[in-house]
Formats: C-alpha cells, structure tokens, sequence
C-alpha cells in the first residue's frame, strides 16, 4: 500500500494549484478528479476568464497582483500545459 502526505480531491484550478504547491514544497502529495482532465463540470471551466484589479481596498489590490505573478509562473510550469 502506498502512502501519501497530503491526498488533494478535486484537480480543479483549486485543487491543482494546491497539489503543485505542495509537491513543490516536497510533500509526498496524491491528487484525484472524479471526471476527465478538463471537464466541463467544474466551476473553473469554460474558454476565458476576467482578471480585475478594480477593487477599493488596496490590499486586495495587491493581492491580485500576487496572484497574477502566481498565474504567470504557473503558464511557465511543464505540468501546466498537461
């Protein structure tokens, strides 16, 4: 029987980001989807997406602007093109 530190549910934008994260911090880390790669069912689907900046508390401003360099490395990452 194998052994996990960390088991992820949910290959979602979510769940996937969590699983990479986790690995990368050397977590022995298991991640599960219920449906095919790239299904239609999830709340993360579809063909585009909107990214804002607009928000009137500063920190959430910054906080998308963290995120927005996260997406960035995460677009340069070999996994993120499977």
């Amino acid at each position: 029987m194998k052994y996990y530190d960390v088991i992820v549910i949910g290959a979602g934008v979510m769940g996937a980001a969590t699983a990479d994260a986790l690995a990368a911090r050397g977590a022995s880390t298991l991640l599960l989807e219920r449906f095919g790669l790239g299904h239609s069912r999830g709340s993360s689907h579809g063909d585009s997406r909107i990214y804002r900046f607009a928000y009137e508390e500063d920190i959430y401003v910054a906080m998308m602007h963290r995120a927005l360099a996260g997406w960035r490395d995460l677009e340069r990452h070999p996994a993120a093109a499977a």
